[in-house]
C-alpha cells in the first residue's frame, strides 16, 4: 500500500518537472522572437514638387475647325468635295440651282438700270431749269437796271418840270414792274437752288438706291447658290445630298486643319482662375488608346450661358495620325501646385494615440516621430512639421513597427 503512495507520489513528481522546463523552454524562445530585427524598407525624405490634377471631359476639334452653313433656302444641285478632301479657303463645296434666283438678278438689274436712268434724266432736266432761270434772272436784272436809269432821269425832268405827270407815273410803273420782277427771279431761282433741286434729286436718288439695294441683295443671292469652305483644312464630313432641299442655317460639312488639333473643354467655377495659359496637360483619347501632352491655349474670362461653365481650350502636342475630330476626350490638368516640399508616401503616416506619426530609422532602430501633416496630393502627404530633409523614413514595414524596434533594412527605395 505504501509502495504504491509513494509510486503515485514520484509520478506526480515528474509531471510538475516536466511542466517546469517545458514552461521555461517557451519563455526563452518568446523573448529571443521579441528580440528578432523587423525587416523594413526605407527612403531617403527629399524636397519634391507635387501638382493637384482635376479632370475633364471634351472633344477633339481640328484647328480653325467650323461647320459650314447654307445661307439660303435651294436645291443642292452638285456636291463637290468628299469627306477626307483638302480644300482651300473659297473653295465651292456644295452648289444650289441658281435658275430661279439668274431671274431674279435680272429683274433686279433691269429695276436698277431703269433708277439709275430716271435721275440721270431727271438730274439733266433740273440743270436745264436752272440755266433757264439763271438767264431769265440776268435778263430781268439788265430789265431792271436799263428802266432804274430811265426811272431816274424822268423822276428828275419832273422834278424840274421838264415832263408831265402823267409821263412820270407810266415810266414809274415801269420801274416797279421791272423791279418785282427781278426780285421774283431771284426769288424762284433761289428756291430752286435750295429746295426744288435738292429735294427732286433726292427722290430720284432714293429709288436709285433702293433699286441698287434690291439687285445687291439679288446679287448676294446668286453668289451663295455657291456654297464655299471659309478656311483651309480638311473636309470632315458632307452632310447633303444631291436634289436635297436646304432651309437657311442647314448644315453642309465640317472643315478644319487636321494637321493641328484642339480639345475644348468647360471648366468649374472653383477651377478656372487656376487654369493659365502656357500650362501643360495630358488628353487620354480612349479610342485610340493614347495620351497625349497639351498645352492650355486660351481661357474664356465669360461663363457659358448654356453650361453655366468656362470654356477652355487645349492644343494637342504630336497628334497621332489616327486621331480624329469628334473623339471623346479627357484632360487632366494642374489645379494647385506645391513646389519643394517634404512629402512621404500617405501610408507612411500611421495614426497612433489620436497624433500622426512617421517611423524613421536611425542606427538599426526604428524612431516614432510625431509630425504635422498638410495634404495629401497623388497619394504623397506633405510634411509641415516634424521631419527634416535627408531623414530615413520606414515606408514598407511601418505597421510592425513600435518606438525603439530594432529593424533590418531589407531595401532602399530611390525617392519618386
Amino acid at each position: 500500500m505504501l509502495n504504491k503512495k509513494f509510486t503515485v507520489f514520484l509520478v506526480l513528481i515528474c509531471i510538475i518537472a516536466v511542466l517546469l522546463v517545458g514552461g521555461c523552454g517557451r519563455k526563452a524562445g518568446e523573448s529571443a522572437e521579441e528580440k528578432k530585427a523587423v525587416p523594413v524598407r526605407v527612403e531617403s525624405l527629399s524636397a519634391r514638387d507635387l501638382s493637384e490634377y482635376r479632370f475633364f471631359t471634351g472633344s477633339v476639334e481640328a484647328k480653325g475647325q467650323v461647320v459650314v452653313t447654307a445661307k439660303m433656302a435651294g436645291r443642292v444641285k452638285e456636291v463637290l468635295v468628299k469627306p477626307g478632301e483638302k480644300v482651300r479657303a473659297g473653295q465651292v463645296l456644295v452648289k444650289l440651282d441658281e435658275e430661279d434666283v439668274i431671274s431674279q438678278v435680272q429683274q433686279a438689274r433691269a429695276a436698277y438700270n431703269a433708277a439709275e436712268a430716271g435721275y440721270n434724266r431727271t438730274k439733266a432736266q433740273l440743270d436745264q431749269e436752272l440755266k433757264k432761270l439763271e438767264s431769265s434772272v440776268r435778263q430781268a436784272e439788265e430789265n431792271y437796271k436799263n428802266v432804274s436809269q430811265n426811272y431816274e432821269r424822268m423822276k428828275k425832268l419832273y422834278e424840274e418840270g421838264a415832263v408831265s405827270k402823267k409821263d412820270f407815273e407810266a415810266i414809274q410803273l415801269q420801274y416797279n414792274v421791272t423791279k418785282e420782277q427781278y426780285e421774283s427771279a431771284k426769288e424762284q431761282l433761289e428756291l430752286t437752288k435750295t429746295s426744288t433741286i435738292p429735294e427732286t434729286l433726292a427722290a430720284a436718288k432714293s429709288q436709285m438706291e433702293q433699286a441698287r439695294a434690291a439687285l445687291s441683295a439679288a446679287q448676294n443671292a446668286l453668289d451663295n447658290t455657291l456654297i464655299t469652305s471659309p478656311v483651309d483644312g480638311t473636309v470632315g464630313n458632307v452632310d447633303v445630298r444631291v436634289g436635297q432641299l436646304l432651309s437657311p442655317g442647314a448644315i453642309v460639312a465640317v472643315v478644319g486643319d487636321t494637321g493641328s488639333f484642339f480639345v475644348k473643354i468647360n471648366v468649374t467655377e472653383d477651377v478656372i482662375n487656376s487654369v493659365k495659359i502656357g500650362s501643360t496637360a495630358e488628353v487620354a483619347v480612349d479610342s485610340i488608346n493614347a495620351v497625349l501632352k497639351a498645352t492650355v491655349t486660351s481661357t474664356s474670362p465669360y461663363k457659358d450661358l448654356k453650361t453655366g461653365l468656362y470654356p477652355v481650350e487645349l492644343r494637342l502636342e504630336n497628334p497621332p495620325a489616327d486621331l480624329k475630330p469628334g473623339m471623346f476626350a479627357r484632360a487632366k490638368i494642374a489645379v494647385l501646385t506645391y513646389d519643394k516640399v517634404l512629402a512621404v508616401p500617405e501610408e507612411c503616416v500611421l495614426r497612433k494615440d489620436d497624433k500622426d506619426i512617421v517611423f524613421t530609422v536611425e542606427q538599426n532602430t526604428a524612431k516614432a516621430n510625431e509630425v504635422v501633416v498638410g495634404p495629401t496630393v497623388e497619394g504623397y502627404t506633405i510634411i509641415e512639421k516634424g521631419l527634416k530633409e535627408g531623414s530615413t523614413v520606414v515606408v514598407e514595414g511601418q505597421e510592425y513597427l513600435e518606438d525603439g524596434s530594432p529593424v533590418e533594412v531589407v531595401g532602399k527605395e530611390e525617392a519618386k
